[in-house]
């Protein structure tokens, strides 16, 4: 019997080949870039939590940003109701540089909000009018920024 076609085992050895080459050619995402941005996007998602924080606990909470160092953020809860973050008020505390966000920094120099905490009322609405950024940048220089809207709300670009 002549057949003029290819095996089944022939086509599979071809597609495996073609697989590990289109494998290889696949550009790998740098680590530097993807950290800035999950701390970006984690950073976001904390001012959505320190909203629902003072709603849920009926107090003032907010997310103050450090400046020293690499930098890093507290969501925290206003328990003395002074409106300002003190030590041990803190939900949550990530600091920049080390850990997880070894590869990560505050780009303070692209930065607009400073340390200025950020406050939501008992109601989650924005104890002051605060517009600006944060930037995070990784190591290798990737910057990731975000934007707080006037209304509290943040967003990564």
């Amino acid at each position: 019997m002549n057949s003029s076609g290819f095996s089944l085992l022939e086509l599979l050895v071809v597609l495996l080949i073609l697989g590990i080459f289109l494998l290889l050619a696949t550009p790998q995402p740098d680590p530097d870039r993807r950290a800035v941005d999950q701390a970006a996007r984690g950073l976001s998602e904390q001012v959505v939590r320190a909203r629902l924080e003072a709603i849920r606990n009926n107090v003032f909470a907010g997310v103050h940003l450090f400046t020293d160092g690499a930098g890093g953020y507290a969501v925290f809860l206003d328990l003395n109701a002074n409106r300002v973050y003190d030590p041990g008020e803190e939900v949550q505390l990530v600091r920049f540089g080390q850990g997880d966000w070894a590869r990560v920094a505050l780009a303070k120099e692209r930065s607009t909000l400073g340390n200025l905490p950020l406050l939501f009322d008992p109601r989650g609405i924005p104890a002051k009018i605060i517009t600006g950024t944060w930037a995070l940048k990784s190591s290798s220089g990737h910057v990731r920024k975000v934007v707080v809207s006037q209304q509290g709300r943040a967003r990564v670009e």
